[in-house]
């Protein structure tokens, strides 16, 4: 997969991971706080957060969101008026979960400032890198991977890592997992997990999980199915049960706390 990377006005390096330009546009007709058209430009920009005090990353009337920090702060910058239109996120993530690597999509009329924009932002949200999109991008559905991380506590647990390491094993692939995610409106229930890994140092145990999209609190309630195998609770046959779509567990899979889940890249 080949990925297109960003930066704001150089290469920079931010994790062990090189960024270069985006040389590619994509522009738009629309209005501005006036009324007058004008062109807008679309441009990428990568978003740190932390979710702790936001109902979510996904704007929501009444509640303090991140897309909605994101909307007012680039209102205040370039004195436009934005919405959920013209900033779009890459994905949802639940209340409590973070982020580094979010991908925002921003239509402006102004040259794009990822400082200028910081000013107007609280400091547990931070856009750290933008390029211009290339054409025809789509926040939602241009992306070829997204990467979470969850880090367990195992301070009090007494785990079975091989045998977790064999579920995650069977978890991998295009399944549909409708026993493993919350019911989200007509959405279907299928997806492709890419890869999954297990690490363990300092009394945690770090869960990567790859994949191309993610369903309603997929992920937290895989950690909490590889935990419950981990533990001995549960058999490593309650995998292929679910998958097969047999209900073993009638009161289901609740899923893992938010605060340990970050969403630690999304490619392009």
């Amino acid at each position: 997969m080949k990925r297109r990377s960003l930066d704001e006005s150089k290469s920079i390096d931010i994790a062990s991971r090189t960024c270069v330009p985006v040389l590619l546009g994509i522009s738009s007709i629309c209005g501005n706080h006036n009324g007058a058209r004008s062109q807008l430009t679309s441009y990428i920009g990568r978003l740190f957060y932390l979710g702790d005090e936001y109902h979510g990353s996904q704007w929501q009337p009444g509640l303090r969101t991140v897309q909605g920090e994101l909307i007012d702060a680039l209102a205040a910058w370039s004195g436009e008026t934005h919405s959920s239109s013209t900033v779009q996120l890459a994905g949802r993530t639940d209340k409590g979960v973070h982020s580094v690597g979010q991908i925002v999509l921003v239509q402006t009329d102004k040259r794009f400032n990822v400082d200028g924009v910081n000013k107007h932002l609280p400091d547990d949200i931070r856009l750290w890198a933008h390029a211009k999109a290339p054409e025809d991008f789509k926040p939602r559905y241009s992306i070829l991977m997204r990467h979470y991380r969850y880090y367990l506590d195992t301070t009090e647990l007494n785990l079975d890592l091989s045998l977790m390491k064999r579920a995650t094993q069977l978890l991998t692939g295009s399944h549909n997992f409708s026993l493993l995610s919350k019911p989200d409106g007509n959405r279907g229930t299928s997806a492709t997990i890419l890869n999954m890994s297990l690490r363990a140092a300092n009394e945690a145990l770090a869960i990567d999980v790859y994949g191309i999209s993610f369903l309603w609190k997929l992920v937290r309630k895989i950690v909490s199915l590889l935990t419950r195998i981990g533990t001995g609770e549960l058999e490593l046959n309650t995998v292929r049960k679910l998958l097969e779509q047999t209900n073993v567990l009638p009161g289901g899979i609740a899923p893992a706390p938010p605060e340990n889940l970050v969403l630690l890249d999304v490619v392009v």
